[in-house]
């Protein structure tokens, strides 16, 4: 339930995010499972899984929810063969070439014959909305998959006034000062970053281990390049890659933090609720910090 990764948008809106009001609304659209003809499944499941109904998990002004997306896998390479084979039979018993088109066609038709036969695989994708800085926090590395959640609940809640976090300062700027000169009080470099021109995107250096504010690092920022990823320890509680599009990856929460929870609990919702309540806190409070040091937020219109 931890999450590694963090993309924020904010409300442009107040809405209804009453625990009652959003439960309604997704079991609207429950997950179910592929059917035989179905290339993919997307609905809401429980955030605690089989041990709870409920698709919808309120703690301390934070709702958890979460979505499930069922694919059918079918390997490419034995989509291909089976085409082949058919346009070398097509081939031989109609004494002509096939070309394009036709080709197209069939491999579609292979791939509609494969389907019920096909195996499936199931992600998750968590999120919670924090009623009281009226974000939405999704736990996703990918832009293409925190959209594709955003597209489905917007589509169950019949609209979702949301945009990406952005702040006043320029994120590559500051996160180049602090490499320059130094971290803000509560924040420490970690050991990876990337560098990039201004000016041309493909001109990027990746650093990996290395002390950040060594000459080598340095001699990159001297030349012209700006830090458009960095990693960064805040509060010796949580590690973290930070990007200049204020998404956060890689979030690692240290002993010190997981030790809050315990494992003591009576049951896996008690400590579902542990867990969800001090992650909350803690990522609310990094936010925070993050954000006083980049300007502030830009107002969500």
């Amino acid at each position: 339930m931890w999450f590694k990764n963090l993309r924020i948008y904010c409300l442009t809106e107040k809405l209804d995010l009453t625990q009652e009001t959003l439960e309604a609304q997704l079991s609207q659209l429950k997950f179910k499972p592929c059917t035989s003809l179905d290339f993919s499944s997307y609905g809401w499941v429980p955030p605690l899984g089989k041990d709870s109904e409920m698709l919808t998990h309120s703690s301390g002004g934070y709702t958890m929810i979460c979505a499930r997306k069922q694919e059918k896998i079918l390997p490419a390479a034995a989509v291909n063969e089976m085409m082949e084979e058919k346009v070398l039979e097509l081939e031989a018993n109609q004494a002509r070439n096939i070309y394009r088109k036709e080709r197209r066609n069939i491999k579609e038709d292979v791939v509609h014959s494969l389907l019920p036969r096909a195996l499936t695989r199931s992600n998750l994708l968590y999120a919670y909305f924090d009623e009281k800085q009226g974000m939405l926090i999704i736990d996703s590395a990918s832009s293409n998959k925190a959209e594709e959640f955003l597209d489905h609940l917007r589509a169950t809640l019949g609209r979702l006034p949301v945009v990406p976090l952005s702040c006043h300062g320029d994120p590559a700027n500051i996160m180049t000062r602090w490499i320059e000169n130094h971290v803000p009080k509560g924040f420490e470099l970690d050991s990876d970053c990337e560098l990039q021109n201004p000016r041309e995107s493909k001109n990027t250096v990746r650093c990996k281990n290395q002390e950040l504010e060594s000459d080598e690092v340095l001699n990159h920022i001297k030349a012209g390049k700006r830090v458009i990823q960095i990693g960064i320890v805040w509060q010796n509680a949580i590690r973290f890659i930070l990007s200049d599009d204020f998404s956060i990856k890689r979030l690692r929460f240290e002993e010190i933090i997981l030790d809050q929870s315990g494992n003591d609990a009576e049951d896996k919702a008690t400590q579902f609720d542990q867990d969800f309540a001090i992650m909350t806190l803690q990522i609310t409070q990094l936010i925070n910090e993050l954000l006083e040091e980049f300007g502030g937020a830009e107002k969500a219109n």
